[in-house]
């Protein structure tokens, strides 16, 4: 029996919408693998405050990352250790699961050794100095450095910039004035064995314990006084107990934005160009959040009845020249001594 001509032409027409549906299929495939096309969602986390001068950074980088990118890229930030401390999220960055994170160098330096180097007592002369290392060719050989581990293997990790953490500084419930007046004071630091050292060169007996004890420690004279960022030292509260605040800026150790070897792997070249330019571009507009972040705490500690003092941080350098030379050995003493050499 042959087909009318009604069930031909029927046919003829879902022939076509096939087609049709298959083409576009295909076209999609294409632009999906040529990434032109389609959107790709960024992962970044960090365990800070939605508050902190860093989260606002990251909040740049997103709007930056997709402004470059034509909307192509996006980013979803989880801040407040919303996927874990800084140690689990380099670990899940090292894995995949995390895109981009925000750590500080000290769990970086568990990973990658060199970045010890920042543990250093009065590394930096001030503040104009550590920027010139940072934004300079030293700080770019560094972020060069944490892709590979010490025994030269991959560390699955890839820097793309750094952003401004502050310089930590004595502040204690009796005065402070030079060296001297931190002779036998009981100072909590935290537990590194450079910080330890830096506070008995000092004079001083290094305790350690948990940021969260410290308030009531203080308050209790279990001890004397601590260190650390004007933002923290208000935000802590530590200056209703502590009313004297030494800027000799001992330890300036700035947060690293890094990213994964393997998402940076699955990136084409456009794509790494777009997270590479909104990485810096953030962290110039991180470190104006912090400056003015810094200032604000500063006044705010001076109404608190805060006594602070600009310290002569040539004597604090010289006392603490023994723990320099005993913790800057290896490449992290190349890198000490380049860092010193910048003008």
């Amino acid at each position: 029996m042959k087909p009318s001509l009604s069930q031909f032409i029927f046919g003829l027409l879902v022939g076509a919408i096939v087609c049709c549906l298959g083409f576009a299929w295909l076209g999609q495939q294409e632009k999906g693998a040529g990434g032109g096309a389609s959107t790709r969602e960024v992962t970044v986390a960090h365990g800070l405050p939605v508050t902190h001068p860093v989260h606002l950074g990251i909040e740049e980088f997103a709007r930056e990352l997709t402004k470059r990118s034509g909307g192509t890229m996006t980013v979803n930030i989880f801040p407040g250790e919303q996927l874990g401390n800084e140690t689990v999220c380099l670990e899940k960055t090292q894995q995949g699961e995390i895109d981009i994170t925000k750590v500080s160098c000290a769990p970086i330096g568990n990973f990658v050794p060199v970045f010890k180097l920042f543990s250093l007592p009065y590394l930096f002369r001030d503040g104009d100095h550590f920027w010139r290392v940072l934004d300079g060719e030293v700080g770019m050989d560094l972020l060069n450095a944490l892709e590979t581990t010490e025994d030269g293997g991959s560390s699955g990790l890839v820097g793309l910039a750094y952003y401004d953490a502050g310089s930590r500084s004595f502040y204690a419930t009796q005065p402070l004035t030079s060296p001297a007046s931190l002779d036998g004071l009981k100072i909590r630091v935290q537990q590194d064995p450079v910080a330890e050292a830096t506070v008995k060169s000092l004079g001083a007996s290094a305790v350690t314990m948990s940021f969260g004890e410290l308030y009531t420690s203080l308050k209790q004279g279990g001890v004397e006084g601590a260190e650390n960022n004007p933002p923290s030292f208000l935000s802590s509260r530590h200056f209703e107990v502590c009313k004297h605040y030494l800027l000799d800026e001992h330890s300036r150790i700035p947060d690293v934005l890094v990213t994964g070897s393997k998402f940076w792997e699955s990136l084409s070249e456009a794509e790494k160009g777009w997270v590479e330019g909104a990485a810096k571009h953030s962290s110039e507009f991180q470190r104006k959040v912090w400056a003015e972040e810094t200032k604000k705490a500063m006044d705010e500690l001076v109404a608190g009845g805060v006594t602070i003092l600009e310290a002569d941080s040539a004597s604090f350098r010289e006392l603490t020249t023994g723990v320099v030379e005993k913790f800057a050995t290896g490449e992290r003493k190349v890198f000490a001594t380049r860092i010193e050499a910048v003008k």
